[in-house]
């Protein structure tokens, strides 16, 4: 068996929101403003439907039966399958996780409860439907009143043992144990969904607002929820073995695979991927002369003091092209520095076939004997310190003086092959 990798868990979700053709995109793009629009008629919606709820619980059938009125205009749209195999007595319902409405829209089709794993506060819980089975963040009182909760409640507890949502279309991740252990039989819910535009329901590290948010500027999102037989614990059998086979059973019906990966999987995943965004945004760039200029400053003139540094350098080195050199001032704005990365050949380009009339200044001047330069061939020169120190500042001046001398060499092998009546010391004192 192949080791398992980052690009297997990410099969399981969703990276981006829109996923089909550019076709599809510019669609989307032309529907937005009424999607917009829709979105805020919604919102509005919502607000009517959480009041509405207070005066038709949706424990009853009159309130299930209006509350799914007013979420298909909201475009929440739900419709049950194999109704037949459910079971109101079975006190857990186990479902797959494919968004933050799941519950919503089978609330719509059988009353429920749902623990509130999360520690939200009373008034969120409340306003959620959710019920608080933990007493001071102790587990064992959670699965204790949830083992109560379903002993002596005739509605069943609902529960996504996956624990975060997935794009439903792969695989189904590990359950947690603790819905099979409160309980020896449980009633496995399937719930898929489909829209109109290629918009997923969720995303890798999408919020459940964001995710809400979409499925209300959407036209509709159907979910079917299907119910399967009611699976029963076997004599001896441990709740995580339970778990996996409850597990198989729903991603066979599904036509998905049971994953290997659970959702602590997941949200490392989503931390390694945060980790290495904030890395690279606080990478610093590397040299500028270590890379190839970009024309990014080209056609854009330089300011008169930069524009006679780059007169300088192509002085000293007539074969680089003046646009290479533009971008190493605009960029370096020092004419050493600039001068040192062409030398220490870090820098591409295509040389220019140099003339013997160079464009060097031709103020009259002492001639200087071509004996008086360097002979040695540039091949021959060999730039380096003759011990290595243990101190840092003393290597940074034998840099120095290495690049002080592989300049001074260059200019003097340029004078000596163009016969040009001037001095090292002349051209050195012209720097900037």
């Amino acid at each position: 068996m192949a080791p398992l990798n980052d690009a297997d868990l990410l099969k399981n979700f969703q990276k981006n929101r829109v996923h089909g053709s550019v076709k599809d995109t510019l669609l989307i793009g032309l529907y937005a403003p009424l999607g917009c629009v829709l979105t805020i008629i919604r919102i509005c919606m919502l607000f009517h439907i959480y009041v509405i709820s207070f005066a038709f619980p949706s424990s009853t059938s009159i309130g299930r039966c209006v509350m799914r009125v007013m979420l298909t205009l909201c475009g929440l749209v739900v419709k049950v399958k194999d109704e037949v195999n459910r079971r109101d007595t079975c006190s857990v319902v186990v479902c797959n996780y494919i968004s933050p409405v799941d519950r919503l829209m089978f609330s719509l089709i059988q009353p429920n409860i749902m623990a509130n794993e999360w520690g939200l506060p009373p008034f969120l819980s409340m306003l959620l439907g959710l019920k608080d089975l933990t007493e001071e963040g102790s587990r064992t009182s959670f699965l204790q009143n949830a083992k109560s909760l379903c002993q002596h409640t005739s509605v069943p507890l609902f529960t996504r043992p996956e624990g975060v949502p997935t794009s439903g279309k792969h695989g189904l991740l590990k359950f947690s144990s603790w819905q099979f252990s409160i309980s020896d039989s449980v009633q496995p819910v399937v719930i898929q969904a489909e829209r109109p535009m290629p918009i997923s329901l969720t995303t890798l590290n999408s919020s459940g607002f964001s995710d809400l948010i979409y499925c209300l500027f959407t036209p509709y999102s159907l979910f079917t929820v299907r119910y399967l037989p009611v699976v029963t614990k076997e004599e001896g059998e441990s709740a995580e073995v339970f778990a996996e086979r409850v597990r198989g059973t729903m991603a066979k019906s599904l036509g998905l695979i049971a994953s290997p990966f659970s959702r602590h999987d997941r949200n490392e995943l989503v931390k390694r991927m945060g980790h290495k965004t904030e890395l690279s945004r606080s990478q610093p760039v590397r040299d500028d002369a270590n890379r190839s200029p970009v024309s990014s400053n080209e056609g854009q003139p330089l300011s008169p003091r930069l524009e006679a540094m780059v007169q300088h350098c192509k002085q000293v080195t007539p074969q680089v092209p003046l646009h290479v050199l533009r971008a190493l001032i605009a960029k370096s704005e020092d004419v050493e520095h600039t001068l040192g990365s062409i030398f220490e050949g870090n820098i591409q380009f295509d040389p220019e076939e140099v003339s013997p009339k160079s464009a060097l200044p031709s103020t009259p001047v002492r001639h200087v004997p071509v004996n008086a330069l360097s002979s040695s061939p540039p091949s021959s020169q060999i730039y380096k310190g003759k011990v290595f120190n243990k101190q840092s500042d003393q290597r940074h001046l034998s840099l120095s003086e290495r690049k002080k001398e592989m300049l001074t060499q260059a200019r003097a092998r340029y004078i000596q092959l163009h016969g040009l009546s001037i001095t090292v010391e002349q051209i050195e004192k012209q720097q900037f």
